[in-house]
């Protein structure tokens, strides 16, 4: 966070405790064939005024609320999504979480991510908190999404949406495989639809935590036909796919609408069950850090993810990814819907308008939306991937977008993606395409720490990896043991010197792509103070630090807790207020902080545990123009003393 600031103003601190919450507007999109219905815990325009929290206007924003689009949408106000770094230690987190108030409802290991219930006057100000401390990579909001479905248009033919994408050439080469699993991660499937049925798996519901997956709106049931309804039976509509299991995955509540958390946990849920190819038709998940770690976790596991870009018509700034496949929608004349999403992250486009395909009660219907063209794409994978099922997902990838027939400017644009699904030409060029053996092993440096730095407190250590395919995961070993596994970029890591002896450690990374292939970085040395068996207190952080020791024999504490400050850098400039963040910790119990301003003390703080991040507001209005020292002096059970200052020049 420090490093974006260089003056930093009133305006632009970001510190929790002193935030309002931004105003955010609901979807506008309904729901299959229905109004909005109401939600709970969600915020909207009207809530621009009340999260009970008091002080400066904020401008505090969540990564993904960059975007205006996302901003706008409705999320669960009392829930976060708190990434972990690989390596925070539980008792640490428990710490964290018990001096916030707030407690864990589901832990999504394979992404790294918890779920916090949060009090709902507090989102903001614990988002803050959980994001200024070094245990945490990034927090989220849980936000809310319907499914992307619009009205019926009865002025379509049936199933004529299979002609322009080549999907009878495709038949006379495969129908699909019995072995190769879609999963529909959606409003649930109706259980007994007779084009459904026969195909349907067992499946789950990741919002209740029960195996209901039964349809509760009736959109599910549509996108599941649309790719793999049972076929060639003399009855109802043919699927893309004629032969792959469904697997049906209810992500939503009672009313339809799916939240962040869901989406990914059914999507983890899918991958263990052996699902290949996933479908999620809710939008706009482009910029959703949550559900991309999901997908990235499905892709190193194997399989490709789908999801719907939208039907909202705007114009949104997620970026390209390769973590899933984002699929737009098309008129029946191979022209844009006016209704389709557009930006980088466009992969692919579909048709999507009139599409005829299964609806409740064993009915048959026409639906459209960017709900139906992504599971048409996930369809024509499914069949690309029966020519080999060892295909690795990045080879399937690839066939779909060099084989996509190029509707907008060339190449890849942010209307048409890489062009309109060919799904003859995709399952002609895998008939022909051999995958080359990859022998090349990654690249990985240790960026942070730098050699021979001295540490103490809570050490981020920032590992750089590149790979000419794809990273499977990366490794850090301390002292030549294996400490922790990151999956996806950025590759960070959290480590207690608590946990450590002073003195001098070595650290190491090596980094695996998807192949098997690994190399390892040079080591790094860092000397720890703080650690368990003793030695001085150190750091550089740009300031100066000193440490004081209470004499003692044998089995008393003289070890002097650990400071850093993280926010700001020395040196920074001020116009009006400032927020200072430190980390401390202890080996054994902390006891006070104080905060002083040019020597003198302004403010006292009892403290338990043995990792805390402490926060300092310094109001520099009334101070004089030039620099002055912020110092935090930190105090353990014991009497030990240590502390650590930071200068600012008052402007």
């Amino acid at each position: 966070m420090g490093e974006r600031l260089n003056i930093i103003s009133q305006s632009a601190v970001r510190w929790a405790a002193f935030l309002t919450v931004m105003g955010l507007a609901g979807c506008e999109l309904p729901p299959l064939e229905a109004e909005d219905p109401p939600v709970e815990e969600m915020s909207s325009e009207d809530d621009a005024e009340g999260d009970g929290l008091v002080g400066v206007a904020s401008v505090f924003v969540f990564d993904e609320d960059d975007d205006p689009e996302i901003a706008r949408l409705p999320f669960v106000e009392t829930e976060l999504l708190a990434r972990i770094l690989p390596g925070a230690e539980r008792d640490e987190l428990e710490a964290a979480y018990g001096a916030l108030g707030v407690t864990v409802s589901e832990e999504l290991p394979e992404i790294q991510t918890t779920a916090l219930l949060v009090d709902r006057d507090r989102l903001l100000a614990v988002a803050e908190s959980l994001a200024g401390n070094p245990l945490f990579e990034s927090v989220h909001k849980s936000y809310v999404y319907d499914p992307e479905q619009l009205p019926d248009d009865s002025s379509f033919g049936r199933q004529d949406h299979f002609a322009p994408i080549g999907v009878d050439e495709a038949w006379e080469v495969t129908t699909g495989s019995e072995d190769m699993i879609i999963a529909i991660l959606d409003t649930g499937v109706e259980p007994d639809h007779p084009d459904l049925e026969e195909r349907l798996l067992d499946g789950w519901n990741s919002h209740d935590k029960n195996g209901d997956s039964a349809d509760v709106l009736g959109h599910g049931t549509a996108v599941a036909g649309s790719a793999a309804a049972v076929s060639d039976n003399n009855a109802g509509v043919a699927g893309v796919t004629w032969d792959n299991p469904i697997l049906p995955v209810r992500v939503s509540d009672d009313d339809g609408r799916a939240a962040s958390k869901d989406i990914a946990a059914g999507i983890i849920w899918a991958v263990d069950k052996g699902a290949r190819v996933i479908n999620v038709s809710f939008a706009p998940l482009g910029s959703d850090r949550t559900v991309l770690a999901a997908a990235r976790f499905a892709r190193n596991s194997g399989a490709l993810v789908f999801i719907s870009t939208g039907n909202a018509g705007r114009s949104f700034r997620s970026r390209e990814t390769s973590d899933a496949v984002f699929v737009g929608a098309l008129e029946e004349s191979d022209t844009l819907a006016s209704f389709s999403n557009t930006g980088p992250f466009v992969t692919l486009v579909a048709p999507g308008a009139g599409i005829y395909t299964t609806k409740p009660g064993g009915s048959y219907g026409r639906v459209s939306g960017t709900s139906f063209s992504s599971p048409i794409v996930a369809g024509v994978a499914a069949l690309v991937w029966s020519v080999n099922p060892d295909f690795r997902p990045a080879t399937i990838e690839n066939l779909l977008m060099d084989t996509a027939a190029d509707l907008g400017a060339d190449g890849r644009d942010k209307e048409f993606g890489f062009g309109r699904i060919d799904a003859a030409a995709a399952v002609a060029e895998a008939l022909e395409t051999l995958e080359e053996e990859d022998t090349k092993s990654p690249s990985v440096d240790i960026i942070k720490p730098a050699d021979r730095s001295r540490v103490s407190g809570i050490v981020n250590v920032s590992v750089g990896a590149f790979d000419s395919g794809e990273l499977a995961d990366v490794v850090l070993f301390v002292d030549g043991e294996p400490f922790a596994t990151d999956t996806a970029e950025p590759f960070k890591f959290a480590i207690s010197t608590r946990k450590l002896t002073n003195g001098t450690h070595t650290l190491t990374a090596t980094a695996t792509d998807l192949s098997g292939n690994a190399s390892s970085s040079d080591r790094v040395r860092v000397t720890v103070s703080g650690g368990r068996s003793g030695g001085s207190s150190g750091g550089d952080s740009g300031g100066s630090q000193s440490t004081s020791n209470a004499s003692g024999t044998a089995g008393v504490d003289t070890i002097p807790p650990g400071v850093e400050i993280e926010f700001p850098a020395d040196g920074s400039r001020v116009l009006s207020s400032v927020g200072v963040q430190a980390i401390v910790s202890d080996d054994v119990e902390l006891g006070s902080v104080e905060w002083l301003v040019d020597g003198v003390r302004v403010e006292t703080v009892g403290l338990s545990g043995t990792s805390r991040t402490i926060n300092f507001l310094w109001n520099a209005r009334e101070a004089s123009i030039g620099r002055h020292t912020i110092t935090i002096r930190v105090l353990d059970g014991a009497g030990n003393e240590s502390a650590l200052a930071v200068s600012l020049l008052k402007e």
